[in-house]
């Protein structure tokens, strides 16, 4: 396949220059006298305001002049009462003049053609292209670079065919990333890793295996599925998961002596995790139900990303696929630089908009009403909780895993609408968003994963649609893999504009054939009618921000051209997800026993091989406990409780009569400044001189212990420093307690050898 590589946006967005027609022409009817050879139309795109909220834009339904009206709706290219297609129904005045082009009307049969008044398009072979001269449309890319691309490969296994039930079931998926954050803390190690490994490497690669879920529901399935609560409930799991993986995330890094390596691995799979569920919160806010919608924004809350939901809901939806939206990518775009860039300009527009609609209200930009602001003490306050309950090592880890939350959420959006751009019919006038105008994947494994959010064109085109009944057609700009495998492959740049610059061109290649000929791909519109492109529980605020006019009623969910009949017949230009599916089967086969055999030789010496793993990552540098007790800063402090305890308890009050306190204070500072690791000399007697004769009995001993262990919490150590510091101390037993006594029990009487302690 030949790589249709651009050096620069502008290639891929320069545009012919607009030719006005004139009214008066139109309807003097001279527009008739040219339709003897082809049906002509004016092409006046839905346009949409997106530069100013403020300005109204006013609609009027556009004048369609042809001849061989019959033919042109039997084609799809007007409704059956007469009206425009739903892609071309309306009209932005203010001077917003469109491009006159001609559309012929081609059915596949010569005959009906030419009864109808029009002339069958050229074909003719060039350099190895078809090209079709279609008016002001030449095809430069063969319809099998089209295919390739449309096919997904895989074995094409579904599951949207498969009931309610077993659709409902497969989202519950989307939580087993936070099990395996909690199994890889608790394992320790590298296994601390596991959900990011899993996320980024094996989510990708059995996206490739199984590939492409490609089933659209019926009528009466999509019925079923819209109205069950069911597809609802999956998704209320989401937050309190969410929660609880934080929680404990915060948990562990503070109460567990981890190395740097295991801090990051526990800190990056629960951010991935959270990640992940960017599907389920993104289907959370555009709910209008209140528990759906509560959950969501709390969810963005944990996220450290509050303002999210404000500007995707009236921000991103109004403005996608231009320069306006900061969350749509253009061709070069470098994801390392365009993440950072979004997440501030994102919130520069979440502001913006949250004014409007409080000064639509009569309040002000920092009324307690501001919902961001909301958000935000929210954040805070959990932030003080974690604090509170896990002390201060808890937040580090608080807020990075909400930055690499927030990180794929924008990593998300780079990928989601990458060289897609709607064209602009007057200076900041949009077209309609429509299905070329977001990319689709339709891989089963990620899509499950992420509440259907792949099916995005769908999702653009008509944002009140539930998950559950989106819909994916391979005409659509569609991506090679899955979102986790693209998000990954956008980390190396140079690597995500080899596979992507030549889609975004043949993408551009079908708007020009659907604007001069007003079909993809040589065959009629292939997607379903209707549009919404801004729906949220608040249907005030979204009147500020898209016109009533603009939404236009589905009046099926199914398109008029049928891709799998086309399919059968052989037809160019339609999708062959079957293709090589006998090779695909062998290799999720070979992929079967690698685990198996992997599993089985794990079995045999994999504990081994875990405990080797341990300990490398362990023998990683690490802070000594000197340091990690806080130097001689925080030593002070933690032994001057320890000897305020040893004075005060009649078990070892005695020890310390008549003795100097201040230096026999600062010998145990010294003593424990450089057992543990610190550049000091101690300067005191030895251990066994200084405990020689002190009687040391079995409770006293426990006494010391205790009031180690008891200081130690006071000054807010885990219990990983605990154990190492009572393992030193237990180290120097023989010098420091040569005197030890057996402990009498109470209930007998009877001794405990010193053996035993």
């Amino acid at each position: 396949m030949p790589l249709l590589r651009q050096s620069s946006a502008a290639r891929l967005h320069r545009r012919k220059p607009m030719i006005h027609a004139s009214d008066a022409d139109v309807h003097a009817g001279k527009g008739k006298a040219a339709a003897q050879d082809n049906v002509e139309m004016e092409t006046l795109h839905v346009v949409q305001e997106v530069a100013s909220p403020q300005q109204e834009v006013d609609t009027e339904q556009a004048t369609v002049v042809h001849t061989g009206v019959e033919d042109a709706k039997a084609e799809g290219k007007i409704e059956a009462d007469g009206g425009p297609h739903p892609l071309r129904a309306k009209a932005a005045p203010q001077e917003v003049h469109a491009e006159p082009v001609k559309a012929v009307v081609d059915d596949g049969d010569a005959d009906a053609t030419q009864a109808a008044g029009t002339t069958r398009p050229e074909e003719k072979l060039h350099n190895g292209k078809t090209e079709v001269a279609q008016d002001n449309f030449v095809r430069k890319h063969d319809l099998q670079e089209f295919e390739s691309i449309q096919s997904h490969g895989g074995l094409g296994l579904s599951l949207t065919d498969k009931g309610l039930l077993l659709n409902v079931l497969g989202h519950f998926s989307a939580y087993l990333p936070s099990a395996l954050c909690v199994l890889g803390a608790v394992w320790g190690g590298a296994w601390t890793w596991l959900t990011f490994v899993v996320g980024w490497v094996v989510v990708p690669i059995a996206d490739l295996i199984l590939g492409a879920d490609s089933y659209n529901l019926t009528e009466e399935e999509e019925k079923k599925f819209a109205e069950s609560v069911w597809f609802r409930v999956v998704t209320w799991f989401h937050f309190p998961i969410q929660v609880a993986t934080v929680t404990f995330g915060a948990y562990w890094v503070a109460t567990h002596d981890l190395t740097w390596a295991e801090w990051l691995g526990v800190t990056f799979s629960i951010g991935t995790a959270e990640g992940f569920g960017i599907g389920c919160v993104h289907e959370l806010i555009h709910r209008p139900g209140t528990v759906d919608f509560v959950s969501g924004v709390l969810s963005l809350c944990w996220s450290n990303y509050g303002h999210f939901w404000i500007e995707h809901l009236w921000g991103h939806h109004r403005n996608v696929a231009s320069p306006l939206d900061p969350a749509s990518s253009d061709v070069g775009d470098n994801v390392w630089t365009f993440v950072p860039r979004c997440m501030w300009l994102s919130f520069v527009e979440a502001w913006g908009i949250e004014a409007k609609i409080l000064k639509s209200r009569g309040k002000g930009a920092l009324s307690v009403d501001n919902r961001i602001l909301q958000a935000y003490a929210v954040t805070a306050l959990v932030a003080g909780a974690y604090h509170q309950a896990f002390g201060l090592a808890a937040l580090p880890f608080f807020f990075a895993q909400g930055f690499i939350a927030a990180w794929i959420v924008d990593n998300t959006n780079y990928i989601e609408h990458y060289g897609l751009r709607r064209k602009e019919v007057s200076p900041g006038v949009y077209e309609r968003v429509g299905w070329l105008h977001a990319w689709d994947t339709p891989e089963l494994l990620s899509n499950s994963l992420l509440f259907k959010i792949q099916r995005h064109p769908d999702h653009h085109t008509n944002a009140g649609r539930p998950y559950q009944v989106l819909r994916t057609y391979p005409q659509a700009p569609t991506l090679p893999t899955g979102y986790a495998g693209m998000i990954a492959l956008s980390w190396f740049p140079p690597l995500f504009w080899y596979v992507m610059d030549w889609r975004v061109a043949l993408v551009k290649e079908q708007e020009r054939e659907f604007r001069a000929t007003g079909t993809l791909l040589g065959n009629a519109y292939p997607f379903p009618d209707g549009a919404q492109a801004v729906y949220s529980f608040d249907t005030e605020a979204d009147k500020l921000f898209i016109p009533a006019d603009y939404v236009v009623r589905a009046s099926s969910n199914q398109p008029a051209f049928d891709q799998y009949a086309a399919q059968k017949e052989g037809r160019r230009g339609v999708s062959q997800y079957g293709r090589n599916r006998g090779s695909r089967v062998a290799a999720l086969l070979a992929l079967v026993l690698a685990v198996v055999g992997g599993a089985a030789v794990y079995g045999g010496f994999g504990a081994t091989v875990h405990v080797q793993t341990d300990r490398a990552v362990r023998a990683l540098p690490r802070p000594t406990l000197f340091d990690r007790l806080g130097g001689l800063e925080g030593i002070r402090p933690l032994v001057s409780s320890i000897y305020a305890k040893h004075t005060a308890d009649p078990l070892t009050a005695a020890w310390f009569e008549g003795k100097n306190h201040p230096v026999v204070e600062e010998h145990v500072v010294e003593f424990f400044a450089a057992g543990t690791g610190g550049d000091v000399t101690y300067t005191g007697r030895g251990m066994l001189d200084v405990h020689r004769g002190m009687q040391i009995s079995g409770e006293a001993f426990l006494a010391v212990q205790d009031h180690v262990l008891t200081s130690l919490a006071e000054h807010g150590y885990g219990q990983a420093v605990k154990d190492e510091v009572l393992g030193i101390l237990f180290s120097l037993r023989p010098d420091v307690l040569p005197d030890l006594k057996p402990i009498a029990t109470a209930a007998t009487g009877s001794a405990v050898e010193e053996g035993e302690l």
